[in-house]
């Protein structure tokens, strides 16, 4: 899978760092954050299935994702 980053979090030092990606699919984002905490991960026990998986992401990241794939940003 080609990935292709199109939002990061601001003064991020190019690693590790929340971000969204494009990827050779045009209906498939990668989104890379913060792994969610013991508590939050138990409330989405009865909704997260074993083969996938939930991280945390700015809001803003989204956001500005969001503007480059409608070709604003």
């Amino acid at each position: 899978m080609a990935l292709t980053r199109i939002a990061v979090v601001n003064n991020c030092d190019d690693t590790n760092c929340p971000s969204v990606h494009t990827t050779d699919d045009p209906g498939v984002l990668v989104v890379q954050g913060n792994k969610l905490d013991a508590a939050t991960r138990a409330e989405l026990s009865g909704t997260l299935p074993d083969h996938e998986d939930a991280v945390s992401i700015p809001a803003d990241v989204i956001l500005r994702a969001a503007r480059v794939i409608e070709g604003q940003g």
